[in-house]
């Protein structure tokens, strides 16, 4: 089978989509079901729900975060392979990062106003991780 190997300027353009998706698109998901579907809905006083929702937001803003490293690094690592290792990655988290916001939307709440900025720095630092040398970037993750 012939893999297709994309220049730099390719793998820029799938990056924009990839941004997009995380920021206030819908991830590319796998087929694994949310865990919590089985779970019944516990009874939460007010107080609970609404910090609930805080937590969820944090948690959904790792996500986010995560996506954003292993973008950083897919994009400029200079094995194919550990780009192949990263963007698996990014796509396994994907499920979690759905699964988050559908959570906090569960909730009533809205996902962190500050998700492009966790997004900036972490693909920065995951960027640079890349840059250093594809051994130090895999001792990273």
């Amino acid at each position: 089978m012939n893999q297709r190997h994309f220049s730099f300027f390719d793998r820029l353009i799938i990056q924009a989509d990839q941004v997009a998706r995380t920021l206030v698109g819908k991830p590319l998901v796998t087929e694994r079901s949310n865990p919590s579907q089985e779970q019944p809905e516990a009874a939460l006083s007010q107080t609970e729900h609404a910090l609930s929702a805080k937590l969820m937001r944090i948690n959904h803003a790792g996500e986010v975060a995560a996506q954003a490293l292993y973008q950083g690094q897919a994009l400029t690592a200079r094995l194919e392979t550990v780009r192949d290792q990263m963007a698996t990655a990014a796509s396994e988290e994907n499920d979690h990062l759905a699964w988050c916001e559908h959570r906090v939307k569960e909730l009533n709440d809205h996902v962190s106003y500050a998700n492009p900025l966790w997004y900036a720095g972490s693909f920065t630092l995951g960027a640079i991780a890349g840059l250093a040398g594809d051994k130090w970037s895999l001792g990273f993750v």
